[in-house]
């Protein structure tokens, strides 16, 4: 099976899931800048994943490709997605722009901290 047919398979697989509210892809094929040792990175956003749902999801990744549960990343990764990544997959777009406003909430406010603290520190 070729790496497209792979990744098709697996965006189907995780449609499926009636928690998925989207799916991105994000990373170097997001922003153009792949290369041929570049893996494909697949961010999911869920509502209300179980330990189940996490568990089989997250098994859906290979060496080429990598499924990574959006609530799991770091903020400024999550931030990332939202930036530069291209949606796949919108199964409700109204809780999508929550979570896209909560995670620019927190960013913004993460900044400003660094921000203050750092003018502090340096002066």
């Amino acid at each position: 099976m070729g790496l497209n047919q792979k990744l098709s398979k697996i965006i189907e697989t995780i449609k499926a899931h009636p928690s998925v509210i989207a799916i991105y892809l994000f990373g170097s094929h997001a922003k153009g800048e792949a290369t041929p040792l570049s893996d494909i990175d697949i961010a999911v956003i869920m509502e209300n994943p179980t330990p189940e749902s996490e568990a089989e999801i997250g098994s859906l990744a290979s060496p080429q490709i990598d499924v990574v549960l959006f609530h799991r990343l770091p903020l400024h990764i999550k931030h990332e997605v939202f930036k530069y990544g291209r949606e796949i997959f919108v199964r409700d777009e109204e809780k999508l722009l929550e979570i896209k406003l909560e995670v620019m909430r927190e960013y913004l406010d993460t900044a400003r901290m660094y921000r203050q603290i750092s003018s502090e520190v340096l002066g």
